[in-house]
């Protein structure tokens, strides 16, 4: 029993015009589409939605490294489109027979990528964070031992709040004098 694929996730906050065409180029490579359409459109947008439908789960097998695919396209983002605020989803799927929970990764100009390179936050089908159990308990009991658990800290949330400011300037009307 193999791998299936899934559905990958990319919320472009803001991106600046000198790296749109290294961007599009990435997304094109990667079978992205502008959501709710059936193909990318030739000119990106700023807080736009854009997935795939046929994302790998676990390595990329067409990148030849044995690295998993959505370490691949992380490093690729940040890579060809450093000045960009983005959040990075995959959604839940099934790899061998068992659930796997989606991959979340946010970029920020200012902020750099959350979590750190080579890590994801698990997440749903949204890219809403999951904690398991076992981080509930963790945090649960360390919060009983009397030090501070800051949950924004272990889910991206200074990252949430500037990427959701940026995408909010970009929709907002501009009165011009």
């Amino acid at each position: 029993m193999g791998n299936e694929r899934r559905r990958a996730y990319l919320h472009l906050a803001t991106c600046p015009a000198d790296e749109q065409p290294q961007l599009h180029g990435l997304l094109t490579g990667r079978g992205f589409r502008e959501a709710p359409a059936t193909s990318l459109p030739t000119q990106l947008s700023d807080d736009s939605l854009y997935t795939c439908d046929d994302f790998p789960i676990g390595t990329d097998e067409s990148a030849d490294t044995g690295e998993f695919a959505h370490t691949i396209m992380v490093s690729a983002l940040m890579e060809c489109a450093p000045g960009t605020s983005w959040r990075f989803w995959s959604g839940i799927g099934y790899a061998d027979g068992t659930q796997v929970m989606g991959e979340l990764n946010l970029h920020h100009p200012s902020l750099g990528l959350f979590p750190k390179p080579h890590a994801a936050l698990d997440c749903d089908d949204d890219g809403r964070v999951w904690l398991s159990v076992a981080t509930v308990e963790d945090l649960l009991q360390r919060s009983a031992a009397g030090e501070a658990v800051d949950l924004a800290a272990i889910t991206g949330g200074q990252w949430e709040a500037l990427i959701s400011q940026e995408a909010q300037a970009q929709t907002t009307p501009r009165l011009q004098i």
